[in-house]
């Protein structure tokens, strides 16, 4: 998440003479990075890229913290001004107006705080807030909304103004919503709530906030408004981030509440809210102060072994100045010894601190990842063998030497997509709130993604050869996530099985792959034609199909030529494939070569032929297909013994036991022979 910070803001929190750029500089370096910096007319404007687990640095005080531990490292003097006019006490505030509040379910709401003010006055806010919230790109509305705004920007605590006399019977339940159950939010949407969303309804039973994203229209501050709640609360994250994803809907403070706010800051903003409303509206206090904090935060503490951290990092930090580092981060030290400290997390890093390596995150980060030293490891490198990366490289490399284009497909696909290769869509996992039409389901297959690259680039061109190798995703049951399986898909237009086929076998000898198959009949398939399409086996265990797409499908795609096309488990090709060679030493003695010719039956699988015709003595050494006239096919037969010359009478003998035993097994019939 981008940030926008003003320098002048910034400044107001830390004393330092650091320039924009130093600023920008070491910030990146240590920090948070600084994408860009704007110049407006009299000031300078950081966007800020702020780390997921990062929450404390979503304010400009946080950056102002951050900074304050790093520009000293530079040689920058620079000192944090402590929020000493908004500290961590709950001020006895009095009033006369009240508000009912019920919790149903405490873990959606661990802290909730409320103050009510009267006699507030709507007006433009001063001039420097609204400067501040235009320049951290949020549009000033009035003097009770920009306090909000403001002070989330500043502190980073997401805070909501009510129209108090909108709340009917002064009543607020915090709740989940049930499924469907419906509120207008204030930027005017009618938005269908997903059931489990926090929600917050009033006496009547009227929805009026739809809980750390957006307040309800009918519950907004406007013009005539004398009687503002002001609402300072946390959230349970989780159950925001998974609201936002899906109404696909996140403002500011969803941002900001689905990372996790500190409850501990809650005070200390609406103490500083508290003096905003009086000075900028007007408002006086007009209730007690609501506090609800069932579970107050405990004090978490980390040991470390200083030897740890040279360990980790690589080089020797001394010991004094490892504990200047975390104490410069607001780190306490609570025991200390020569190898053994005790480290205290400060409240706003309690959710991202758990673990002696997290404070050695913190000590490398500050010390200076540029100061680690450049060292080659002194491990070997990982051998090839056991990196898919590198036999994706390598598969990848193959394919493209023989014709083939990579193309890079979304994970998601359309209903209609599924249904047209004959997936039932209630079968797949379908995506609660999806962006497009185009992206509705998580692909089961990559067939369906390669059949519309075909034919969307038919015309442009004669012939078409792609791959892709990604991952497809199989349910696994009701709220268990689906299986992930790489697979790689290929497709050629034409009517070149025979071609396809030859370049797989190829595949598989570059991949080391040796015990692999092709096998008719196949089991039924919807995609294929039945009549050419094999089953690929390795070592036995099926792992994809070739085949011909059915001519239904190509048409449902509007494809006007013939798809030859292979789908294979991608893992099973990374757990056959291999390095290793077998070293066979060059036979003394020659072979003897020979062809026989058969009259073979239509449908007769040829590949067991050869398995046949090769198993039948242990000197053939290869045997292969060398001609095909109409029914007549020719093999090529090696013979070869290690220890002499074969003569006429052993081929003799071998070769009438080949053709017994292909006549028996395969009702074929012997032609001729050389």
């Amino acid at each position: 998440m981008n940030i926008l910070v003003p320098y002048s803001w910034l400044k107001e929190f830390i004393k330092t003479k650091a320039s924009p750029l130093e600023i920008a500089e070491y910030l990146s370096l240590c920090s948070q990075s600084v994408e860009k910096i704007t110049k407006t007319e009299n000031d300078f404007v950081f966007e800020i890229e702020i780390t997921s687990n990062r929450a404390d640095c979503l304010s400009v005080y946080g950056i102002a913290r951050e900074l304050s531990a790093i520009l000293p490292r530079f040689g920058i003097p620079a000192k944090l001004e402590k929020l000493t006019s908004y500290e961590l006490k709950n001020k006895n505030y009095q009033g006369k107006l009240k508000l009912e509040v019920e919790i149903k379910n405490k873990k959606l709401c661990p802290r909730f705080t409320a103050l009510i003010f009267d006699n507030v006055k709507i007006a433009p806010s001063p001039k420097i807030v609204q400067e501040r919230l235009e320049k951290s790109g949020i549009r000033s509305l009035n003097n009770v909304v920009d306090i909000s705004n403001y002070l989330m920007l500043e502190l980073g605590q997401p805070m909501h103004t009510f129209d108090y006399d909108k709340i009917i019977g002064a009543k607020m339940i915090l709740r989940e919503a049930k499924e469907g159950e419906k509120i207008v939010t204030l930027d005017g949407q009618l938005r269908i709530l997903p059931q489990g969303t926090i929600v917050i309804e009033d006496g009547k039973g009227r929805i009026i906030d739809l809980c750390g994203i957006m307040g309800g229209e009918n519950s907004a501050v406007d013009n005539n408004s004398k009687r503002i709640l002001l609402f300072v609360q946390t959230y349970d994250p989780t159950r925001i981030r998974q609201t936002c994803q899906k109404l696909s809907f996140r403002t500011e403070a969803a941002s900001r509440f689905e990372k996790g706010v500190d409850p501990e800051g809650v005070i200390i903003a609406i103490n500083k809210a508290k003096e905003m409303f009086e000075e900028n509206c007007g408002a006086q206090v007009a209730s007690k102060l609501i506090d609800i904090y069932p579970n107050p935060l405990k004090e978490k503490i980390v040991e470390l072994n200083l030897d740890l951290v040279e360990k980790i990092i690589g080089v020797k930090i001394p010991r004094n100045e490892i504990l200047e580092i975390l104490k410069s981060l607001g780190f306490v030290i609570n025991f200390s010894s020569n190898s053994q400290i005790k480290v205290s997390i400060p409240h706003w890093r309690n959710d991202d601190i758990s673990i002696p390596e997290d404070l050695i995150e913190e000590i490398a980060r500050i010390y200076g990842y540029q100061n680690l030293p450049n060292n080659i490891p002194l491990s070997l490198p990982k051998s090839e063998e056991k990196n898919p990366f590198f036999w994706e490289e390598k598969i990848k490399n193959f394919l493209k030497y023989q014709g083939f284009t990579e193309v890079i497909n979304y994970s998601m696909i359309s209903e209609d997509l599924l249904r047209k290769t004959k997936f039932d869509p209630k079968d797949y996992l379908k995506i609660s709130n999806p962006l497009s039409s185009d992206w509705v389901y998580m692909r089961p297959s990559l067939i369906p993604s390669i059949l519309k690259n075909i034919s969307q680039n038919q015309n442009n061109f004669s012939d078409i050869s792609l791959f892709e190798i990604s991952k497809i995703y199989i349910p696994q049951g009701e709220n268990e996530l689906p299986e992930e399986i790489p697979m790689l898909v290929g497709a050629q237009t034409g009517d070149e099985f025979l071609k396809v086929k030859g370049i797989l076998e190829m595949m598989f000898e570059e991949l080391g792959i040796k015990n692999y198959r092709f096998n008719q009949p196949v089991p039924k398939t919807k995609i294929f034609n039945p009549q050419k399409t094999a089953e690929i086996l390795i070592n036995e265990k099926p792992v994809g199909f070739l085949g011909e797409i059915d001519n239904q499908i190509t048409s449902l795609f509007e494809i006007s030529s013939r798809i030859i096309l292979f789908e294979i488990d991608f893992n099973s090709l990374l757990e056959n494939a291999t390095l290793s060679k077998k070293y066979t030493p060059l036979p003394l003695y020659p072979p003897i070569i020979e062809d026989l010719s058969f009259v073979v039956p239509p449908k007769i699988p040829i590949g067991k032929i050869i398995q046949s015709i090769k198993s039948t003595s242990s000197i053939i050494k290869s045997v292969d297909l060398l001609d095909i006239y109409k029914n007549t096919k020719t093999f090529r037969i090696i013979y070869q013994h290690p220890l002499k010359t074969l003569n006429n009478k052993e081929i003799t003998k071998i070769r009438e036991k080949i053709i017994e035993k292909v006549e028996k097994e395969f009702k074929v019939k012997i032609k001729n022979s050389f």
